[in-house]
C-alpha cells in the first residue's frame, strides 16, 4: 500500500488530517444529497440554503485547519520523514473542497430555476444521483480503510463514468426538447463528472506514486 511508506513517529497527526478528510466528504456528501433533492425533489431551494452554504463553509474551514495541521506537521518533523505523506494529504484535500463547490453548483441549477421533479427521465436522473451519492460515501470508506485494491477497483469503474458523462452531455446539444431543459441536463452531468473526477483523485493517493497524484481530473488523452 502506498501509505505504509509514508508512517513516522508523528503517524497520530496524519491519522487526524485523514478523519478530518473524511469529515469533509461526508459534509460534501449532504450538500450533494440536498441539491440533488432541490433540483430532482422539487424542495424549494430557500429553505435548505442556509444549510448548505453554512456546511459549505465548515467544509472550507477544515481545508485551511488541514493544511496548517500539515504544515505544523512537517515543521516539527524530522527532515524529509513524512514529506510524501504530507504532499499526498496537501494534494488531495483541495479534492475533497471542491465536491462541496460543485456541489453547490448543482444547486444553482434550481436556484436559476430548473426544476426536473416531473422530467420524464426522472428515473434516469435519480440513478445518476444515486450512484454519485454513494461514489463519495463509498470513497471515504476506502480512505478511512486504506485499502489499496478497492480504490484501484472503484477507479477503474469510475473512469468509465467520465466518458458516460462527456456523451450525456454532449447528448444535450441534439436534443429536441426545450432549451432550458437541454442546458440544466447539459450542466447537472457536467457537474457530476467533475465530482466522479475529483473523488477519484483522492483515491488515487492509495494506489500512485505523489508526482502522478492530481490528474484523474483530467481528459484522459492529457494524462501521464
Amino acid at each position: 500500500m502506498v501509505l505504509d511508506f509514508f508512517r513516522s513517529s508523528g503517524e497520530s497527526t496524519l491519522d487526524q488530517v485523514k478523519a478530518q478528510l473524511v469529515q469533509m466528504l461526508g459534509d460534501g456528501r449532504h450538500i450533494f444529497d440536498g441539491a440533488m433533492a432541490a433540483v430532482l425533489g422539487g424542495i424549494d431551494p430557500k429553505t435548505i440554503k442556509k444549510d448548505l452554504k453554512s456546511t459549505d463553509r465548515g467544509i472550507n474551514a477544515m481545508e485551511r485547519a488541514v493544511r496548517r495541521d500539515l504544515v505544523l506537521h512537517a515543521s516539527v518533523q524530522t527532515l524529509g520523514a513524512d514529506t510524501p505523506a504530507v504532499l499526498a494529504y496537501m494534494s488531495v484535500v483541495k479534492d475533497a473542497e471542491r465536491i462541496g463547490d460543485y456541489s453547490k453548483n448543482v444547486f444553482d441549477i434550481r436556484r436559476y430555476g430548473a426544476d426536473l421533479s416531473n422530467a420524464p427521465d426522472l428515473d434516469v436522473l435519480m440513478h445518476h444521483r444515486d450512484r454519485v451519492s454513494a461514489f463519495i460515501g463509498e470513497t471515504a470508506r476506502i480512505l478511512t480503510a486504506e485499502d489499496a485494491d478497492a480504490a484501484q477497483q472503484q477507479i477503474n469503474a469510475a473512469d468509465d463514468l467520465l466518458d458516460e458523462y462527456d456523451e450525456l452531455v454532449k447528448a444535450q446539444f441534439l436534443s429536441e426538447g426545450p432549451a432550458a431543459d437541454a442546458v440544466a441536463r447539459a450542466l447537472l452531468y457536467r457537474y457530476l463528472k467533475r465530482i466522479v473526477a475529483h473523488l477519484m483523485n483522492m483515491l488515487s493517493m492509495l494506489v500512485v506514486p505523489i508526482d502522478r497524484l492530481d490528474y484523474y481530473d483530467e481528459d484522459k488523452d492529457t494524462r501521464d
